[in-house]
């Protein structure tokens, strides 16, 4: 899986102050899409083991109200796959936080 960004201190994409991760690869391909770059599941960064430990360290500290997934689209069965490790290990560490997924 790729990601196309990640977003720090975001305060757009749900509740509270969030860490949001833009994942690459989206077959929807709305009209009207606001990140069409991120259609392709080429674009951007490999998603790696570093990336997740960074994220889940970020998250860790209280102002965030939880962890936000977009993109592209988070429910492409690549990412998917990319994803649930990251997720699993949010629910078991930060169980007091919130996970938010906008999905085609």
């Amino acid at each position: 899986m790729k990601y196309a960004n990640f977003k720090e201190y975001d305060i757009a994409n749900g509740p509270g102050i969030r860490f949001s991760l833009f994942v690459s690869g989206c077959t929807h391909h709305c009209k009207g899409c606001f990140n069409p770059e991120t259609w392709d599941f080429n674009y951007g960064k490999p998603f790696t083991k570093d990336v997740e430990d960074y994220i889940l360290k970020e998250l860790g500290h209280e102002f965030y109200e939880g962890l936000t997934l977009l993109g592209g689209e988070p429910m492409e069965p690549v990412n998917q796959k990319g994803l649930l490790p990251l997720v699993n290990r949010f629910n078991e560490l930060l169980t007091h936080k919130t996970s938010r997924c906008f999905t085609g």
